[in-house]
């Protein structure tokens, strides 16, 4: 198996493993709900009020897991910024409060195509860590930006750089303690020397996030 080979298999069995974890969640809290209603949009978590009995766990901290799909065009995609498609893969965790604000910390990752001077294509390993802030304007809507630092690996060097995001967002709940996540936010990479190119760089894209999170208590 040659290493792009390697690099496709393992994003998708890591991918595999998030869809798992989010659906044998989803199914685990149906189970538990029957006989009662579904949360709100605005509290994924559900009323905690003593009248609900002891099937309802009331909610002591708002910790959550969870896992994202990022789709894109520009800078770090792939073909010198040219390309469209999976920026990451990205598992996080954090603290939510549902119609208020949140904190998630998540680490990306995925492989793609850079072409250097002579037209060659070279295979760049990128990775990124992320601290995101969000705030609510309404309901199930809510602002969110980030800073991540990114790496990139390949035959040609390393190279780190800084990148800075603004977006919005919305989230579907499903059964108690799950939902689903919708993102789309424009990134800006902060000016980097570049040793595929053999120059400094800077750069823009848009991105989609899809997701999702499961509350843990």
């Amino acid at each position: 198996m040659n290493h792009k080979s390697f690099n496709f298999v393992k994003c998708m069995a890591i991918a595999l493993v998030l869809a798992l974890v989010g659906v044998s969640s989803s199914f685990a809290q149906r189970s538990h709900s029957t006989g009662r209603d579904l949360p709100t949009a605005s509290n994924p978590l559900g009323p905690t009020t003593a009248s609900n009995g002891a099937g309802m766990m009331s909610m002591q901290l708002p910790l959550f897991l969870g896992g994202a799909f990022g789709l894109g065009s520009g800078a770090g995609v792939g073909d010198n910024g040219h390309g469209v498609g999976l920026c990451q893969i990205k598992p996080m965790l954090g603290v939510w409060l549902p119609g208020y604000a949140f904190l998630r910390l998540g680490y990306g990752f995925t492989s793609y195509e850079e072409k250097d001077d002579n037209d060659k294509k070279i295979e760049v390993e990128n990775s990124n860590f992320s601290v995101e802030l969000g705030s609510h304007l309404f309901s199930e809507f809510y602002v969110i930006g980030s800073y991540s630092r990114a790496n990139a690996l390949s035959e040609n060097g390393d190279v780190s750089w800084n990148e800075w995001s603004l977006g919005i967002g919305s989230f579907w709940p499903v059964f108690s303690r799950t939902f689903l996540m919708f993102e789309i936010g424009h990134y800006w990479v902060r000016e980097h020397y570049d040793p595929f190119v053999d120059k400094k760089v800077s750069g823009r894209r848009f991105q989609m996030n899809f997701g999702f999170v499961v509350f843990v208590y």
